[in-house]
């Protein structure tokens, strides 16, 4: 379990009440990834949503045959791994640690209930999600122009 005054500091939390920060965190978890090892990858089933508690994390994608394009380095208090949210629940990039990093896992299912039974809580953290999509679509497309154009 992470305690409640961790989550409540962390970007994608703010705003939840008391009772609604107890609840995620019955459905967190902390645990410790390497440097350069991979926390999730492309197209793997997304069961997990992740906010880093320490550390930096390359969020990447395939862009041909062994190279990848990074196209966000996410920071401590950052959430990343969005499609444990959103159908059909599979990662859009891989996560790799830059760095020793510690990582807050929020369970996928756990979530989706919470979500579910409370409106406020559901509409707080899909509102932080669309901002996190909407930010690495432009990081995404900023990228692809800066590979193109050199």
């Amino acid at each position: 379990m992470v305690p409640a005054d961790v989550l409540g500091g962390l970007d994608i939390f703010v705003g939840l009440t008391e009772n609604e920060l107890d609840a995620v965190t019955r459905i967190s978890n902390i645990t410790s990834c390497r440097k350069g090892e991979f926390i999730f990858k492309e197209y793997g089933q997304a069961k997990e949503l992740y906010v880093l508690k320490e550390g930096k994390v390359a969020i990447e994608f395939e862009v041909g045959r062994h190279q990848e394009a990074v196209v966000h380095i996410a920071q401590a208090g950052q959430a990343f791994g969005w499609s444990a949210l959103i159908m059909p629940y599979r990662f859009t990039a891989s996560a790799r640690c830059m760095e020793d990093c510690e990582v807050i896992t929020v369970d996928r299912e756990g979530l989706k209930r919470l979500m579910d039974t409370d409106c406020y809580l559901g509409f707080v953290i899909m509102e932080k999600l669309a901002e996190i999509i909407s930010v690495r679509l432009r990081e995404t497309r900023l990228q692809l122009i800066s590979m193109i154009h050199g």
